[in-house]
């Protein structure tokens, strides 16, 4: 059976010094290691979040920059609509009127050549009458 003498409690001494080394030199080094890349992988998951926030945050602002620059544009884009309905509006009125006096123009023109046409043929209707007849009976009238 087991005997319990002094190797037993040497054997226990030298169990407690063998955990105690183990853990100054072995155990501890590795603790030690891990919380410090624990430590970094956290610090860098921070740094990342801080990162993505500030991404989202310099996106938002890109985004409200181009949705501003899009409603200036369209601002922009109207005015000038706007300016070149009215410049073709007063063209266009300006236009008319030069038709309107034009065609007024034209109208008494063609109003007084009629009139001198009449009197014209007025004068000379008689002596037009005259050869007619003349040349259907055939002989002079006077």
């Amino acid at each position: 059976m087991i005997d319990i003498d002094w190797t037993l409690y040497a054997q226990i001494i030298n169990a407690l010094v063998l955990v105690y080394l183990l853990n100054v030199v072995l155990f501890r080094p590795i603790r030690n290691n891990l919380k410090q890349r624990q430590a970094r992988m956290d610090a860098d998951a921070a740094a990342a979040a801080q990162l993505s926030e500030q991404s989202e945050g310099v996106a938002a602002e890109i985004q409200e920059n181009l949705n501003s620059a899009r409603r200036q544009g369209v601002g922009e884009k109207e005015a000038l609509r706007q300016q070149g309905s009215q410049a073709e509006a007063s063209l266009l009125e300006k236009v008319k009127q030069e038709v309107d006096a034009e065609w007024a123009r034209v109208e008494k023109k063609i109003k007084e050549d009629m009139d001198k046409a009449r009197k014209t043929l007025k004068g000379q209707a008689q002596s037009f009458a005259q050869v007619m007849a003349a040349k259907i009976l055939g002989r002079e009238i006077a």
